[in-house]
C-alpha cells in the first residue's frame, strides 16, 4: 500500500496508511504512517470495539493535519490485551527442522 500512497499524494490525494507491519512500513516508507501493534488484519482493533476503533481512525486522519516530516512513521499507544502470537506460535503451524548435515537439505 505504502508504493499506491506515493502514487495517489502525487495526484494531490493525501494518504495516511494504517499498519500492524512496522518494519515492513518502515522499509517502503509511505508518506504518512500510523503503526499499531495489533495482529495482522486488526488494525482498528477488535468486533465491536467502536470506541477504540473511532480513536484510531482520528489519529489516523490527525496526521494528515500534523505530519510534517516526509515518510513519517508514528507509534499508535494502545495494547492488544493479550500476547500477540505469529503463525510460529500456534501448535500446528508448519516448522522446519534443521538441515540434513551431509546434504545441507531442509528436513521437515
Amino acid at each position: 500500500m505504502g508504493l499506491v500512497s506515493r502514487v495517489v499524494e502525487e495526484a494531490g490525494i493525501p494518504t495516511v496508511n494504517v499498519s500492524t507491519g512496522r518494519d515492513i512500513t518502515a522499509a517502503v516508507r509511505p508518506p504518512r504512517s500510523l503503526f499499531i501493534n495489533h495482529p495482522m488484519g486488526n488494525p482498528f482493533g477488535r468486533p465491536e470495539e467502536i470506541e477504540r476503533q473511532q480513536e484510531i481512525l482520528l489519529a489516523a486522519l490527525h496526521m494528515v493535519e500534523d505530519c510534517k516530516t516526509p515518510s513519517e512513521l508514528r507509534d499508535f499507544a494502545t495494547d492488544w490485551g493479550e500476547p500477540i502470537k505469529t503463525i510460529y506460535d500456534l501448535d500446528f503451524a508448519f516448522k522446519m527442522g534443521e538441515p540434513d548435515p551431509e546434504t545441507g537439505k531442509q528436513q521437515f
